[in-house]
């Protein structure tokens, strides 16, 4: 193809290295754009993939420590705590046994003066 043209003239065969210059480094530019991108899906899936892993620790984490939480309450509740009994009622009052009203016995009765001389 390239014999059919005489190349006689350094401009032409300048005219011909440009063009082949060019579409080469628009295939290198090409391969350098999809590696780039590439490299960017990359960072992107492990970025999304260490963020999923810490919000699957964090869930895990809680729910592991609810359930250590509720098995502590549980043997506390099942411990020999639980069957010590509870405190006894305050008995009821004694009714009094006696209803009159506190008086003097000798109430009336003066004793007799002594009147001795001595």
């Amino acid at each position: 193809m390239l014999t059919q043209y005489k190349i006689s003239h350094p401009t032409h065969l300048l005219l011909w290295c440009c063009c082949f210059m060019f579409l080469s480094c628009s295939r290198d530019k090409e391969a350098i754009v999809q590696e780039k991108v590439a490299e960017r899906l990359t960072a992107f899936i492990e970025k999304e993939v260490a963020e999923c892993r810490e919000t699957l620790l964090q869930t895990a984490e809680s729910t592991v420590d609810s359930l250590l939480l509720l098995e502590a309450q549980n043997a506390l509740n099942d411990s020999l705590a639980r069957l010590r009994p509870g405190r006894p009622f305050q008995p009821a009052a004694i009714p009094p046994i006696d209803s009159l009203s506190v008086q003097p016995i000798l109430n009336g009765i003066r004793p007799a003066s002594k009147t001795g001389g001595g």
